[in-house]
């Protein structure tokens, strides 16, 4: 897979939306199925799931040569897949959301899975597919295929990698994280900021919050469900933000931030503001950090106005981060 800069593969995941060994953790203690499995009863506490517990690389073996890929999020788990028609796909597992977000997948089931849940399918093109599976209490968990290079139909994978999934949710098997004081995995970022003070920064005007993250890893404003200009604060992991192309570097709110711009990406300019935290130590063999990170969208030749806003965001969410 080419090397992209940590945003752009995190914005393919959202536009939906190597480590060597299974992320360690504490299981869910094995418990008799009840007769409606909540997504509260599959994962006790959503915000500490440890989403590479949720999958393998050795699911995917049959498409090519998988391994675990360098983290991007803390909602998902990253698998790169080199397959045997020599294209590069990643598959994320593991992304938590709200069927009322998405109510139109429930006129695309594909499968039903006892005790209460289904399976619905979200895109199915073969380079980009996902599936969710919808728990009863409405909340959904995401596999997605994305085709980075080359060409590939990533639907067998994503039903591959939903299948290996939801045996492990049934076995009981789920791990979570112990996080370290001070590690942004248990701070929910919309807890930091007001919705008032987002909705005040000047192109910001009118933006509110639609639906919560249940993995309380993103927060996530629009100003109506139409608009081009949207919101969103992530705290993840990856690589420790770098310039890339002409990215700037300095400090803001004293932390020191990186600075994108990404221009007509589907019809839209998006800038990128973005501050490494603690070391991320869950990947073993990977040199990669928490991340927190401002994300907006505004209409295509407003690239500018897009990164003084999200400048003005991170400035307000960074002064809040516990002490790096």
């Amino acid at each position: 897979m080419a090397v992209l800069p940590r945003v752009l593969a995190v914005l393919a995941v959202v536009l939906v939306s190597a480590c060597t060994s299974r992320v360690g953790g504490l299981p869910v203690a094995a418990t008799t199925v009840p007769d409606e499995l909540t997504s509260e009863a599959a994962f006790e506490d959503l915000t500490t799931v440890a989403p590479c517990s949720l999958t393998d690389p050795e699911a995917f073996a049959e498409y090519g040569t998988p391994e675990f890929a360098t983290p991007e999020s803390f909602d998902y788990c990253a698998i790169r897949i080199n397959t045997d028609g020599d294209a590069d796909v990643l598959i994320s597992v593991g992304a938590f959301g709200v069927l009322s977000a998405q109510p139109e997948i429930e006129g695309n089931r594909v499968k039903d899975v006892e005790p209460g849940m289904w399976v619905g399918q979200q895109n199915d093109s073969s380079s980009f597919c996902s599936q969710l599976l919808v728990f009863p209490d409405g909340v959904t968990m995401q596999v997605a295929g994305t085709v980075y290079d080359g060409s590939a139909d990533t639907c067998p994978m994503v039903d591959t990698g939903m299948e290996w999934a939801i045996d492990v949710i049934l076995d009981g098997d789920v791990e979570h994280r112990d996080p370290q004081n001070d590690s942004l995995i248990t701070v929910d970022p919309c807890s930091l900021v007001g919705d008032g003070d987002i909705a005040a920064i000047p192109g910001l005007d009118g933006v509110n919050r639609p639906d919560d993250y249940p993995g309380k890893h993103t927060c996530f404003w629009e100003q109506r469900p139409d608009s081009p200009v949207t919101v969103r604060v992530e705290f993840g992991a990856g690589p420790e933000p770098a310039v890339y192309g002409d990215a700037k570097e300095g400090l803001v709110a004293g932390r020191q931030t990186v600075t994108s711009q990404y221009r007509e990406i589907n019809g839209h300019d998006y800038c990128a503001v973005e501050t490494g935290h603690l070391p991320f130590t869950e990947i073993e063999s990977e040199d990669v950090v928490e991340v927190a990170s401002v994300y907006v969208r505004m209409p295509t030749g407003q690239v500018t106005k897009a990164c003084a806003a999200a400048t003005a965001v991170a400035e307000l969410v960074w002064s809040e981060l516990p002490d790096a």
